[in-house]
């Protein structure tokens, strides 16, 4: 799109440096791989998890539990944790979210090697992780501008959600065939050790100081980001956007080992479609930024969510693995361009005394649905067909393309 082209409100980019640039950066390249170790592990945890759930219960509502529990814990301790954000070391406080996370794993690979882990204890030491998911995001996603300067926070909030992508990549179908060989507890050990190389990657990064949250947005609390976001119609459309969006994705975790019973498969197939998903995401992924450029933010999230759309279109009327394949990494694919551009949005302009707790907000309508809909879509798939919950997933992706066309309007509109 040329500049002339372009609509009234939208902003122009600031150039920075390239990926590669980044990636060599001292601070940003540490943060980079550390966060991807992390979430690599934790789907290797994910489906450890789904599979060990399933084969104790044999119940699809279950393994919608078992997701539930590790994203609940956004819902009650994100906006606690945002305000923390704003206050102390970023970059410490991630630490912590590690350390928790790390020992709940390492507690669940014991139980599982002893032959000891049942459903109860499972389910407990899942919400425990859960809670350093819950110290962790806030802080790390507010904390990429503190580590790189303006001109580079686009292509770093982009590298960013790639950790999650790459990570849902490779971490899956490795997890479960982890899983198949050695059983759930080397699948747990693995995802404490990945917590254990994070902490000691941010350990040593070094980043300026900040000053503390001070003036009116410093006195609000954890009610600052509500206070900050209501007034701001763009971006309480973006929180309502990434909450149908978890809506939207959530049935490739919760009903991937219905689909693959459904087409005669195993665990492996179960992590072959969470991968698959994955890789659809990875391969846009450097392509966002370009496409943002030409576009212009929201119509890129719109065309996101209607991809994502198709994608679970296609996978409920899927006759068979191939075709359910090629949906879900449609999916994945579209999945990445809304969450980037609905996070690159949120980010921008924000100020760093607020940025925790606006982050948090972002927490917990994207991560805190996330548990409502794993319920959702397991008790569609327990009473009805994993199809159905697919089939309404389509709906939530319409929903949140009207959202994003919206915000659209109101921007050029004003």
């Amino acid at each position: 799109m040329r500049q002339a082209d372009r609509p009234p409100d939208t902003p122009v980019e600031e150039a920075g440096r390239g990926a590669l640039a980044l990636l060599r950066d001292r601070r940003f390249g540490p943060y980079f791989f550390g966060s991807l170790a992390s979430n690599t592990g934790t789907w290797f945890q994910n489906v450890a998890a789904i599979l060990t759930i399933f084969a104790l219960t044999r119940s699809a509502f279950m393994v919608g539990l078992v997701t539930a529990l590790q994203f609940a814990m956004q819902l009650v301790l994100a906006p606690v944790i945002g305000a923390v954000a704003d206050r102390v070391d970023r970059r410490l406080l991630i630490i912590v979210g590690q350390t928790v996370g790390g020992t709940a794993a390492a507690v669940l690979a014991v139980l599982a090697l002893l032959d000891t882990l049942n459903a109860p204890l499972l389910l407990t030491f899942v919400g425990l992780s859960g809670v350093g998911q819950a110290v962790t995001g806030p802080a790390a996603q507010a904390l990429v501008p503190n580590i790189v300067g303006r001109a580079d926070v686009p292509q770093a909030i982009a590298l960013h959600s790639l950790t999650f992508n790459l990570s849902r990549a490779i971490g899956p179908v490795a997890g479960a065939a982890t899983y198949a060989v050695a059983g759930a507890g080397a699948a747990f050990a693995v995802n404490a050790a990945s917590f254990l190389v994070f902490a000691l990657a941010l350990a040593g990064v070094r980043l300026p100081r900040t000053r503390p949250a001070d003036g009116r947005r410093g006195r609000l609390g954890v009610l600052g980001g509500v206070a900050y976001v209501r007034h701001r119609p763009v971006l309480v459309r973006c929180l309502v956007a990434v909450a149908l969006i978890g809506l939207a994705m959530e049935p490739i975790n919760t009903l991937s080992p219905l689909f693959a019973e459904g087409f005669g498969g195993g665990e492996l197939m179960v992590g072959i479609f969470i991968t698959c998903f994955g890789l659809g995401s990875a391969l846009v992924a450097g392509w966002v930024g370009r496409l943002r450029r030409l576009m212009g933010s929201g119509r890129t999230g719109a065309v996101g969510v209607a991809a994502l759309g198709v994608g679970m279109a296609v996978l409920a009327a899927s006759p068979g693995p191939v075709v359910a394949t090629v949906g879900i990494a449609v999916g994945g694919a579209g999945y990445l361009l809304a969450v980037s551009d609905v996070n690159a949005t949120m980010q921008q302009g924000l100020a760093d005394a607020v940025r925790g707790r606006v982050m948090a907000l972002w927490s917990m309508c994207f991560l805190g649905i996330r548990p409502a809909a794993a319920i959702l879509h397991g008790w569609l798939g327990d009473a009805f067909s994993a199809r159905t919950g697919a089939l309404v997933a389509v709906v939530a992706s319409v929903a949140a393309a009207l959202v994003l066309r919206g915000r659209r309007a109101a921007r050029m509109g004003r």
